[in-house]
């Protein structure tokens, strides 16, 4: 059935894609941006490809914040998660099991199952990264980056309402270049990169880059005063092969990987939620003050063998000298090994080892166009199969289990069908509409089950709970799988299907008042897909699934270029209505009582406004601040349980992990100092303010506001072949944390940010 969906679909859009080529009049879109001099470019102006064509930031009628890799380097951005220190609505929070979470204006998905599509999701070069835990080595050798806000779901998809994360990387160039960067900082941590590229021929171009990362542990037992936790061991690479064999076709081939050695962090025990658990668990001290005290297992080896590859290819053809054709083809593979402490203890609350895999292939095709008369348009098809295979096996010695170990295992298997199109229409000077509209339809099947770990206990103790429910005798076997079926009450595998069909649309009006102001303003929906959750099933009702989640969201905003191209100002407002919002709770059945369980809450919104500020009052000088605001808020009737078991009608409270003001400041001065000497001083502020990790507003989850200051300071040449700095991180020593969890029902941890951090980095570039 799946093979002649996936025939049908390919032969359908490359009937439209044939059709549309031959009564188009258009223009070649390739991804890589144009390259133009520095000084033709205004403050906070730079080229993007947000609607997969080259365009100034400037004239696109979207919030998107923009930096170039000179930029990110600049200011020692390496990670994705430092990109909270520079773009405004956008935050990174650990999940309990240490996976990514990435939030933009409030939304975000914080779910520990591996199957478990974000909200934002990540691209490089429009290849897309479809869970967050792929992403790892995407800051490797950029060329920019761009943060689109908002729902991206008609050229980007689903799993994009709360945005999208492009990362462009750095191309092979026509002239041999190369270059490195090099720091030592606090805990011993090295993190050193380079690349080399360059010609092989007069049709082929290389680029070669790398990065490795090692580290100290910088963690401290609080009970054991000599065990150390959270070392550092991480490799990236990266090869591009761009060959031109004619005029009008090229060809980039990108293969790349990481593998992620490192310890995972421990948390900070922050309370007892369970009476019930043994009384050593009751005397554990609660932790605070100091982020680099934790705690954990005696005797345990926490660790990290997490790694990922793929290959991509890229294919661009110019039709005429007004029509491309694009294909973007990409295979990717993700292994996960990990064991981590998941209560912050010295005892064995709750341990979990995670081991899977997720294997892609996507395939897109699509046609850009740009008439004469003003019309731009984009039509094309996309095709994805996933593989994702998790099993979260928790230890829970000295919890209030009634045994010791256990395995939840899920597999996914999921095809996703889509065709997409968007046009722009100038339809008066300086006035234009912009559509957009894509249908994609999405086959899930889903195989999970609890299983007994091979001891025993659990298989009899759920065997004598199917016996006394069912009345006949259940015996399962040590090994076996012990999720009972909530109507027959035996142990069964649980095979279910989700299959869904989604129409994601945007409508919009820009108008550019000259060629430095744009004032814009849309609507659009989206969806992200239904999800089947990894989770400790007792009962089958834990596995139900839940379904797609929708927005429609409002945006007006403008773009501003003032005195004489010094000063951008960019600001939007924003409505967000949701309906089916995802997130993890519980369900009860009238015999057997409370199931963890992933939810659709019925109705909610996320309402708020942005400013961006970049100035450069005079040369060498560099302001770029933001403030985001939020105000969410969940509508209607809606009862469920927080994570210490109270019942609430939580109704008008605000979406977890969504601090209602975010502000961020770039200050950077750039002075020469010498004929061919300049120095440099930066300082850099992030401000969060308070919020909940979960909901019904518990006070153990409750998350402080705080305020990061960062400080830097360097010599470069005047012709930026080298540079040299220092750099303190955090400098206050702000005690903080970025999420506080509960993965069992008897204890919650946090994890905190990282203390003051300092040290030095050079760079040297040749051409």
């Amino acid at each position: 059935m799946r093979s002649s969906k996936a025939t049908f679909f390919v032969a359908t859009a490359l009937g439209l894609l044939t059709s549309m080529a031959g009564a188009a009049h258009a223009q070649s879109a390739g991804v890589e941006a144009a390259q133009q001099p520095d000084d033709t470019l205004a403050a906070g102006e730079i080229v993007v490809t947000a609607q997969k064509r080259q365009e100034s930031v400037n004239r696109v009628g979207m919030s998107i914040s923009a930096l170039s890799g000179d930029t990110l380097a600049k200011l020692g951005i390496v990670n994705a998660d430092q990109l909270v220190k520079v773009v405004p609505g956008f935050n990174f929070t650990k999940g309990a099991y240490g996976q990514p979470v990435f939030t933009i204006r409030g939304i975000g998905f914080n779910e520990t199952s591996l199957a478990a599509a974000p909200t934002v999701t990540a691209y490089v070069d429009e290849i897309p990264l479809p869970y967050s835990v792929m992403t790892e080595g995407v800051a490797l050798d950029l060329e920019r980056v761009e943060v689109l806000k908002g729902p991206q779901g008609t050229l980007f998809g689903q799993n994009s309402t709360g945005g999208a994360i492009n990362f462009i990387a750095a191309k092979p160039t026509a002239t041999l270049q190369g270059g490195f960067d090099l720091s030592y900082s606090r805990f011993n941590s090295i993190n050193a990169s380079g690349f080399v590229s360059g010609p092989i021929s007069d049709t082929v171009r290389v680029r070669l880059a790398g990065r490795k990362e090692y580290g100290d542990p910088w963690q401290r037992s609080a009970t054991r005063p000599n065990d150390r936790l959270g070392k550092t061991d991480k490799i990236q690479g990266r090869l591009m092969v761009d060959w031109t064999p004619t005029d009008r076709l090229s060809l980039l081939l990108n293969l790349n990987g990481w593998k992620n050695q490192s310890q995972p962090q421990a948390g900070q025990l922050v309370g007892i939620l369970n009476n019930r658990v043994p009384a050593i668990v009751k005397q554990q001290r609660i932790l605070k003050g100091n982020a680099r005290l934790a705690d954990w297992d005696p005797n345990s080896n926490f660790y990290q063998d997490n790694d990922f590859w793929q290959a991509a290819l890229r294919a661009d053809y110019d039709l005429s000298d007004t029509l491309a054709l694009t294909s973007i083809s990409a295979y990717s593979d993700y292994g996960m090994n990990q064991f981590l402490d998941a209560d912050g203890a010295p005892v064995q609350i709750f341990s979990s080892r995670g081991i899977g895999s997720i294997k892609t292939f996507s395939q897109e095709v699509r046609i850009a166009s740009q008439a004469s008369d003003g019309l731009r348009w984009v039509i094309g098809g996309n095709y994805q199969h996933e593989r994702v295979k998790d099993s979260s096996a928790p230890f829970v010695l000295d919890s209030s289990f009634p045994f010791d170990s256990a395995d939840a295992v899920a597999d996914n298997k999921i095809d996703t069908y889509s065709a997409f199109g968007s046009a722009d229409w100038e339809f008066s000077p300086g006035l234009t509409l912009t559509t957009g509209l894509r249908y994609s339809w999405q086959d899930r099947a889903f195989a999970g089950c609890l299983y007994d770990t091979g001891d025993g206990v659990l298989a009899a103790l759920i065997s004598g709970v199917s016996t006394r429910l069912s009345g006949t005798t259940t015996t399962i076997p040590a090994g076996g799988c012990v999720t009972l079926s909530s109507k027959t009450f035996k142990p069964q595998v649980v095979n279910d299907e989700l299959n869904q069909g989604s129409l994601s649309w945007k409508a919009g009006l820009n108008w550019q008042v000259d060629p430095r102001k744009l004032l814009y303003a849309s609507v659009s929906k989206g969806y992200k897909n239904g999800v089947f959750i990894t989770t400790g099933a007792t009962f089958d009702l834990s596995l139900d699934p839940a379904r797609q989640e929708s927005v429609v969201a409002y945006e007006a905003g403008f773009k501003l270029g003032l005195l004489d191209r010094t000063l951008q100002l960019n600001g939007a407002a924003f409505y967000y209505d949701y309906k089916g919002k995802q997130i993890r709770g519980r369900v009860i059945d009238p015999i057997v009582g409370a199931f963890n369980r992933i939810l659709n809450i019925p109705k909610s919104r996320s309402a708020g406004a942005e400013l961006q500020v970049i100035w450069q009052p005079i040369e060498g000088l560099t302001w770029n601040g933001g403030a985001t605001y939020i105000d969410s808020k969940i509508q209607g009737n809606f009862v469920n349980f927080t994570p210490v078991l109270n019942q609430k009608l939580l109704s008008g409270e605000s979406f977890p992990l969504t601090p209602k003001w975010q502000l961020t400041g770039d200050l950077q001065y750039d002075f020469a100092v010498g004929s061919s000497l300049n120095m440099f001083l930066g300082a850099n502020a992030t401000y969060q303010a308070k919020t909940n990790a979960a909901l019904g507003e518990e006070p153990q989850f409750y998350m402080k506001p705080y305020t990061l200051v960062d400080l830097r300071v360097g010599f470069r040449d005047s012709e930026n072949r080298w540079r040299i700095s220092a750099f303190v991180q955090n400098v206050g020593n702000v005690y903080y944390w970025n999420n506080v969890a509960a993965p069992s029902p008897d204890a919650a941890f946090r994890l905190t940010g990282r203390p003051r951090t300092f040290g030095v980095t050079a760079g040297f570039r040749f051409k």
